[in-house]
């Protein structure tokens, strides 16, 4: 149902925790809670019954109890929080996300270097990922989201950070939600190009206040791109270039006052091998508009224009 695991993910590891839990373990545990299924998720609780809840035994008990809430139809709140409300210095903007890689039916060599591997070594950023795909399979899931979604308060949601639209119903619910809010701006990421397709030759009616970056690594070629720029909703493409490994241990790509900024944003453009706007890594404060501080990503002003950061 979700294809292979890419080398980079079947080779990672043991991860580091008195439990001696692999990634493959959590992974295969994660896979099956979304499918509906605790099989595995119940033998990592019963081995360490002792874990805490911040442990992985701990974080797999609150996914079972979710997934039990959404059987047995009594599902009143999620495992984990739903929306990434605080931000961080990178990211200032509500956010959601759900399980990358499994839910990412357009993912192509983007899998063997997606920057969520990494966050798969800390228990609870796995388990939220797992939350919100599990609640976005069920009906009670969907309701809870969108009555959070209706209470949120901000003017920018970025949709998604980890994980992808996994179908096109999920894509349609998500762009009926956004409808509800004209008040709130949401921009996001995707390489799910047939489920967007899909949905638009449906005669489809999108929302005016969302907006579509093309995530670049997908497994599409240039005849699903083209169709997918014609999209109203698309701004344009989000590319990731590489770089020298230099830039990426200096962390040039995360701020234009990094010190190395200047040379990275140079090689990013030379790789490119097109005309393209550097990401400066800091959402929210990349472009000045009329006086006023912008996000490109989400800017109506950037359309056709093409978005690049280094492999990172």
């Amino acid at each position: 149902m979700f294809g292979h695991f890419p080398a980079r993910m079947r080779q990672y590891p043991t991860i580091k925790t008195s439990m001696k839990i692999t990634k493959a373990i959590a992974l295969k545990a994660a896979r099956e809670l979304i499918a509906g299924e605790t099989k595995t998720a119940r033998r990592i609780v019963k081995a360490h019954p002792t874990g805490g809840v911040q442990s992985w035994a701990g974080v797999f008990r609150k996914l079972i109890a979710q997934a039990e809430a959404i059987e047995s139809r009594t599902l009143s709140h999620a495992a984990f929080s739903i929306w990434a409300k605080k931000g961080n210095s990178k990211l200032p903007f509500v956010s959601f996300s759900s399980m990358a890689i499994l839910d990412c039916p357009g993912r192509g060599e983007c899998a063997a270097w997606c920057y969520s591997l990494k966050a798969w070594r800390n228990p609870n950023a796995l388990g939220r990922q797992v939350s919100n795909s599990m609640l976005l399979r069920s009906q009670a899931g969907r309701d809870l989201i969108a009555r959070e979604f209706s209470r949120l308060k901000t003017e920018t949601v970025r949709l998604y950070v980890d994980g992808d639209f996994h179908s096109k119903e999920n894509l349609k619910f998500w762009m009926d939600l956004i409808k509800t809010r004209p008040d709130i701006q949401v921009y996001g990421y995707s390489k799910s190009w047939v489920e967007f397709i899909a949905l638009h030759l449906s005669g489809y009616t999108w929302p005016e206040n969302y907006l579509l970056n093309l995530s670049g690594g997908s497994r599409f070629g240039d005849g699903v791109r083209v169709a997918m720029e014609s999209l109203p909703v698309v701004r344009g493409e989000f590319l990731a270039v590489p770089v020298d490994r230099h830039h990426l241990k200096n962390h040039s790509y995360q701020s234009r006052r990094n010190a190395g900024f200047r040379a990275y944003a140079k090689q990013v453009r030379a790789n490119a091998g097109q005309r393209v706007f550097v990401c400066s890594g800091d959402c929210g404060d990349c472009l000045t508009i009329s006086g006023k501080n912008q996000h490109a990503c989400g800017s109506e002003r950037m359309r056709g224009v093409t978005i690049a950061i280094g492999t990172h």
